[in-house]
């Protein structure tokens, strides 16, 4: 009877802080079985490597993988970005990953937070690295224009971090507070959102120990932290129903 008065108090916490902060981290997952979801990262990496003309000991397969693409870019730094493009691109229809993914509690606890029926979802896997700074998310928010069309069906995100990711280990920052339209500008490196638009907006650096979701509403801005060592990510962009 404590603990599922605990769950619910829980959920009542986690649907207040959604509906008025514009997210919520909730622990849904079980810690290593998400940890254990990298094998597939780790995977398609060798698989990437072994496919390219440069010999495959050149790839670090023996580093850890949180610092794999960065000894790689010691080396080669065009093939830690071959790397680095092809796990954002495809690494995620790994059968771990893919297991999360398709978890019935992630919609379901969405749609509790949300409100809202969902049905559709986008997923890639996301990292923070070390040697690729510039290839960290700047402010923005996940539907940055909202005409009903592609992205803009988006109604939550679940940011899935693979390892433990807080302020100092490549975690998000949000710009608290539930925003009712996007407050994105297009510029050359497309949908951002400048510093000025946050002013007087409170910050958050949530803490999500691995097995914990991030969930996000669509016009919620947030951006990337910094990582010693890479932090890899899934995330699914679930759509209206």
């Amino acid at each position: 009877m404590a603990d599922d008065h605990a769950v619910r108090s829980g959920a009542v916490i986690a649907e207040t802080l959604f509906a008025e902060q514009g997210y919520a981290a909730v622990p849904l997952f079980e810690p290593e079985r998400v940890r254990a979801a990298q094998a597939d990262i780790a995977e398609h990496i060798d698989r990437v490597a072994r496919a390219l003309y440069m010999p495959f000991d050149q790839s670090c397969p023996d580093a850890p993988l949180t610092e794999r693409i960065d000894e790689v870019y010691a080396k080669e730094r065009s093939v830690a970005n071959l790397l680095r493009v092809a796990l954002c691109t495809d690494a995620h229809r790994g059968e771990r990953l893919q297991a999360l993914a398709n978890d019935p509690r992630l919609i379901a606890t969405a749609e509790e937070l949300s409100g809202r029926a969902l049905a559709g979802k986008i997923v890639r896997v996301r990292a923070s690295i070390a040697c690729f700074p510039e290839h960290r998310h700047a402010w923005h928010s996940d539907v940055a224009r909202d005409d009903g069309t592609g992205c803009g069906k988006v109604v939550v995100t679940a940011w899935i971090p693979l390892s433990d990711a807080g302020p100092e280990s490549g975690g998000l920052e949000v710009a608290a507070g539930r925003q009712p339209a996007p407050l994105a500008s297009e510029g050359d490196e497309g949908f951002e959102i400048p510093e000025w638009r946050l002013a007087g907006l409170p910050r958050a650096q949530p803490e999500c120990p691995a097995g914990t979701v991030l969930f996000l509403d669509r016009f919620t801005p947030h951006r990337t932290l910094p990582a010693k060592t890479t932090r890899f990510a899934l995330v699914v962009w679930m759509k209206a129903a």
